[in-house]
């Protein structure tokens, strides 16, 4: 057992809800898919949260019908993509809708393709940085929501699943303990997990802005040469 992998989430579901090592109430396989649940849902959230965080490696996709179309490896459907003309250097692609011949590639779905029916127009195949959706978790399967110690969000879920199950038990707890690890308590200064990822890279945003000479605060006025009106 590692920190974070499979059997660890499975250790602390069954502590945490105070349930023997063998149950003959809840099996590991049906605490292994409260837990898939739970993961699912966080990767949905961390996705719009802080992508930046789930994102993977440039990848060159493939084309199978002559450049129409270009599926994403496995033909998954990515929580989140990038689009580049080439790896390096990269050109981002601007996503649009099929009728906007002004724009470069269209998402639909499992495969992207471009505006007005064109055949790939780049040079190269395109290139893209996605989020893989989740997939099972059990024994052989290791959870994938990163940053690991996310996962003890999946925990606190599945333990809120099982309580809810028929009614039979107050799940209340399970969901306060997860909103907390996750927003923090601004009392004390914890900003949670949320805060944490925001945080991380306090610049992300910096190219968002644009820049000359003067670097990211260019344009901010220093109050140099004021003149103050007179009253009229």
């Amino acid at each position: 057992m590692a920190l974070w992998d499979s059997s660890d989430l499975l250790s602390r579901v069954k502590f945490l809800s105070n349930r023997p090592t063998t149950d003959e109430s809840v099996t590991d396989a049906q605490w292994y898919s409260l837990i898939t649940e739970g993961q699912s849902h966080w990767t949905n959230v961390i996705s719009a949260q802080a992508p930046w965080v789930l994102m993977g490696p440039p990848t060159a996709l493939t084309s199978t019908d002559g450049g129409v179309t270009f599926p994403f490896p496995g033909c998954v459907f990515p929580l989140a993509v990038e689009m580049y003309d080439t790896t390096t250097p990269a050109r981002l692609l601007r996503p649009c809708t099929y009728w906007d011949s002004s724009g470069d590639y269209v998402w639909e779905g499992d495969h992207i393709r471009f505006p007005q029916g064109q055949t790939n127009p780049l040079a190269v195949s395109p290139v893209a940085r996605y989020i893989n959706p989740p997939g099972q978790v059990d024994g052989t399967n290791p959870p994938t929501l990163q940053p690991p110690q996310a996962r003890l969000l999946c925990v606190y879920r599945a333990c809120a699943h099982w309580a809810e199950r028929g009614g039979m038990r107050d799940p209340k707890p399970y969901f306060e303990m997860e909103q907390r690890y996750w927003l923090g308590d601004m009392r004390t200064g914890d900003v949670g997990l949320l805060g944490a990822l925001k945080s991380q890279n306090p610049f992300l945003g910096g190219n968002a802005v644009m820049t000359g000479s003067g670097g990211l605060l260019e344009g901010v006025s220093t109050g140099a040469g004021y003149v103050r009106f007179p009253p009229l």
